[in-house]
């Protein structure tokens, strides 16, 4: 024991103490100046705006952000937007990240994709047209024959052709569907449609066996974004609670941006435009 106390005081000792202080701290300190080095800390970037621009323009975005990554994860066929262009990115502009971060790009596609046309003979309205929503296609005409199955789709139609299930088409095609009216000439209710915008009013004619007509936009619509916006102040034949228009009847429709122009002369009740 008391060979022990005098190693404790000895000048051996406190060299190797003072040795093995000096290999713990140094240790610590590579470790911390690796760790700095390998997580870039402090060396944050902005990540820059690339939503807007063409493909071939992001070189100029990060000539000063060259240690960032740009990788396209998705592509998009978008009608009457050019190939290449940018409409999304992940970190979004203005996120501070590190240098080495790849940014995620979504572009649009130069061709749209190919899918294949899903079957809808046989199935009802209602399936067909969840059928076509979830395959990225769009209802187009429904045109009303007599048949025993009422609202059975009898044809699937692409531009007024005939079209198999399985062939592959342009995702967002407009499909043209032949349905079922019964042996009768069932006649159908008008809904009304004022203050609604086409979509709306397009959604509730298909909902009641019924057709888009002819739209007339007013002086107020100029642009495409004004027609999204405008809503029916007019509409031929008029709203009607009892039957009388036969089912794939036509329903024109009068649009405008200027609401003072929608005058409701008999507000209905609420389930007879539902």
């Amino acid at each position: 024991m008391r060979h022990f106390f005098r190693f404790l005081v000895s000048k051996v000792f406190w060299i190797n103490l003072l040795v093995a202080v000096l290999l713990v701290c140094g240790g610590l300190y590579a470790t911390l100046s690796y760790l700095d080095s390998y997580t870039m800390h402090g060396e944050d970037v902005d990540v820059p705006e690339f939503v807007g621009l063409h493909i071939s323009e992001t070189d100029l975005a990060i000539q000063e952000k060259d240690k960032l990554v740009l990788e396209i994860s998705d592509s998009i066929f978008i009608r009457g937007k050019i190939g290449g262009t940018i409409i999304e990115q992940h970190p979004l502009a203005g996120k501070q990240v590190k240098e080495g971060r790849t940014i995620y790009l979504t572009v649009v596609s130069n061709q749209p994709v190919k899918i294949k046309m899903p079957k809808l003979v046989d199935r009802s309205l209602r399936q067909a047209t969840s059928i076509l929503e979830t395959y990225g296609l769009v209802v187009g005409e429904m045109q009303y024959k007599p048949d025993l199955c009422v609202n059975c789709i009898l044809e699937q139609k692409l531009g007024g052709e005939n079209i198999e299930a399985g062939q592959r088409i342009r995702k967002g095609s407009v499909i043209d569907l032949v349905v079922g009216q019964g042996l009768g000439n069932e006649l159908v209710a008008v809904p009304y449609l004022l203050d609604f915008d086409v979509e709306m009013a397009n959604n509730l004619l298909q909902s009641k066996s019924l057709n888009l007509g002819a739209t007339l936009f007013d002086e107020t619509v100029k642009t495409a974004e004004d027609s999204a916006k405008a809503v029916v102040y007019r509409q031929l034949p008029s709203f009607s609670q009892a039957p009388t228009v036969r089912m794939g009847a036509s329903i024109d429709l009068f649009l405008t941006l200027d609401t003072n122009r929608v005058v409701h002369s008999v507000i209905p009740a609420l389930d007879s435009i539902q």
